[in-house]
C-alpha cells in the first residue's frame, strides 16, 4: 500500500495494515467521505451496526452491477473493444494526417490546375461548349451542308425560281456568317453551281425560243448575278442579242449545201468569164448554160432571206417585247436640245438616208449616227449595232452570189423579198429598203451595165423593183382602207 494514500487519514493508517495486498487503492475523496461519517458515530453504532450496514450496502451494490450486466452486457462489451481499439484508431489516424500532409503540395498543384484548364475561357470549356452547341444544331448544319445539292437538283429539273431563291439564301447566309469556314464552302459550292445555271440560262437563248419563255429566261439571269459581277441592262441586252445571233447562225449554217453549190456556180461562171476575157481570137460572153445560170444560186438565197427575214423579225419584235423601255442614261443630266430626228432610235443609228451607190456607205453609218448623237453622249442601246451586224450579213451575202444570178424576173423575186423584209423590220422602226442602193451588184448584168453605160441610161434594176413595191404595198393599204 502507498503511504502517501494514508497521509491524507489517520484512521487510514489504522486500517492499512488490515486491508490485502492485492486489493485496490480506494479512492481518497470516498474513504474521507466514509471517514468523516466514522468519526460521526457512537462506538456502539460502529461495532454493532456498520458491519450490517456495509453488508447490506455490499448487496445492494452487487444486486445493481448484476442488473446492470444483465442489461447493459453487449453495450458494455462493445464500449470495452472499442476503448480497445481506440489507441490503434489514434495511431492511424495520425497516418492519415502524416500522409495528407504530405500531399497537400500535390493537391494543391492538381488545383490550380484543374482552375486552370477548366476555368470559363479555358480550352476544355470552350471545346465542349462548341461541341454541345454543334449537337444542338446538328440538323440545321446537315440542312446547310445539304443545300448545294438540293440547289444541283433544282438546276437539273430547271427549277430555276425556287433555285434562285435558294442561292439568295445562301448569299445572305454567307453575308451574315462570313467567317465560317462552313459557309464559305458552302456558298463556293453554290456561286459554282451558279455559273453552270447561268451557262444552261444562255444555252436557253441560244436555241428555238418562245416569247414567255425568253421573258422568264432573261428575268432568271437578272438574278444570277453576283457581288463581284452584277450584269448590267445594257449587258443583259447584248447577252440577249449575241444568243440569237448565235441561232441565227446556226440556222444559216444548216444552209451549207445550197451554199457550197452556189459557191461551186459562181466559181464556175468567173472561170468563164476569165477565159471569154483572155481569149483575143474571137470576142465572147458567158452562156448560162456554161455555169448553169444561178439555179442553185437563187435556191441557196431564196431560202437564206426567208430565214433571214422571219428570224430578224422575231429577235427585234422579241427584243422590244422583254426590254420595252430605253436604256437608263448615265448621266443625270439631260441631254441637250438637238433637233428632232424622224426615224426610230434604230434607224438613227443605221443611218436610213443612204442614197450612195459606195461600198463605204454601210461603214459609215455608225459615224453619221455619231454625228447626230442621238442618245445625248452615252453609248446607243445594243439594237442598233445588232441590226447594223444584221444588214451587213444581208449586203455581203447579196454582193456575194446575187451577181451570179442570169435572169431579171428572178434577181427582182429575190430584191422583192428583201423588201417584204425590209417592210416587216419597218413594222419595229428598222426600216432597210433604202440598203438596196449600196450593193453594188444590183442592177443589170455585166453586159447590160455596159450598154446602160453607152445606151439610153436604162434605170438601174433596184429602182424598179423599189416602185413596183411601192405600188403593190400602195394598193393593199387601200384594200386595207375599204375593209
Amino acid at each position: 500500500m502507498d503511504p502517501s494514500v494514508s497521509s491524507f487519514n489517520p484512521l487510514l493508517d489504522l486500517l492499512l495494515p488490515h486491508i490485502p495486498q492485492s486489493a485496490a487503492l480506494p479512492d481518497p475523496a470516498v474513504s474521507t467521505q466514509y471517514f468523516s461519517r466514522i468519526s460521526s458515530l457512537a462506538l456502539t453504532s460502529i461495532v454493532d451496526s456498520e458491519p450490517a450496514s456495509l453488508s447490506s450496502s455490499l448487496h445492494s451494490l452487487n444486486l445493481s452491477l448484476q442488473s446492470l450486466s444483465s442489461r447493459s452486457h453487449k453495450s458494455i462489451i462493445a464500449a470495452s473493444n472499442h476503448l480497445s481499439a481506440v489507441p490503434q484508431s489514434i495511431q492511424s489516424l495520425h497516418s492519415s494526417l502524416t500522409t495528407l500532409e504530405n500531399s497537400l503540395p500535390a493537391i494543391d498543384s492538381e488545383i490550380t490546375s484543374f482552375t486552370t484548364n477548366f476555368s470559363r475561357d479555358g480550352t476544355y470549356l470552350t471545346n465542349r461548349s462548341r461541341t454541345h452547341l454543334l449537337s444542338k444544331n446538328l440538323d440545321r448544319l446537315l440542312d446547310i451542308l445539304q443545300l448545294p445539292a438540293l440547289l444541283q437538283s433544282l438546276i437539273s429539273t430547271s427549277s430555276y425560281p425556287t433555285a434562285l431563291d435558294l442561292l439568295a439564301h445562301v448569299r445572305r447566309l454567307h453575308s451574315l456568317y462570313h467567317d465560317s469556314p462552313t459557309i464559305d464552302s458552302v456558298y463556293a459550292e453554290c456561286e459554282t453551281l451558279q455559273k453552270s445555271m447561268t451557262a444552261n440560262l444562255i444555252s436557253t437563248l441560244r436555241g428555238p425560243l418562245k416569247l414567255p419563255t425568253a421573258m422568264k429566261t432573261i428575268g432568271f439571269l437578272r438574278r444570277c448575278g453576283t457581288k463581284e459581277a452584277v450584269m448590267d441592262e445594257r449587258g443583259l441586252r447584248g447577252l440577249f442579242l449575241v444568243c440569237r445571233l448565235a441561232f441565227l447562225s446556226g440556222l444559216l449554217s444548216a444552209l451549207d449545201p445550197l451554199k457550197e453549190l452556189a459557191e461551186e456556180e459562181r466559181e464556175r461562171r468567173q472561170n468563164g468569164g476569165d477565159e471569154n476575157t483572155s481569149s483575143t481570137d474571137t470576142t465572147t460572153t458567158t452562156t448560162p448554160s456554161s455555169w448553169g445560170g444561178g439555179t442553185q444560186t437563187e435556191r441557196y438565197l431564196k431560202r437564206w432571206i426567208e430565214v433571214f427575214r422571219e428570224q430578224s423579225f422575231g429577235i427585234v419584235s422579241m427584243y422590244k417585247s422583254i426590254f420595252p423601255n430605253a436604256l437608263p442614261a448615265a448621266n443625270p443630266d439631260p441631254p441637250p436640245p438637238s433637233s428632232p430626228h424622224p426615224h426610230s432610235p434604230i434607224m438613227s443609228s443605221v443611218g436610213i438616208g443612204i442614197r450612195s451607190r459606195s461600198s463605204s456607205t454601210l461603214s459609215n453609218m455608225s459615224s453619221s449616227a455619231n454625228d447626230d448623237d442621238p442618245e445625248g453622249g452615252q453609248a446607243p442601246d445594243p439594237l442598233a449595232s445588232f441590226v447594223l451586224h444584221l444588214l451587213s450579213l444581208l449586203t455581203e451575202t447579196l454582193g456575194r452570189y446575187l451577181k451570179t444570178i442570169e435572169e431579171r424576173s428572178v434577181r427582182e423575186s429575190l430584191l422583192t423579198q428583201v423588201l417584204y423584209a425590209a417592210g416587216s423590220m419597218g413594222r419595229l422602226g428598222g426600216e432597210f429598203g433604202a440598203i438596196l442602193g449600196v450593193i453594188e451588184c444590183f442592177g443589170m448584168g455585166d453586159g447590160e451595165r455596159e450598154e446602160g453605160k453607152d445606151g439610153d441610161g436604162e434605170e438601174e434594176e433596184w429602182v424598179g423593183v423599189v416602185a413596183k413595191h411601192k405600188v403593190l404595198a400602195s394598193r393593199l393599204e387601200t384594200l386595207a382602207g375599204r375593209g
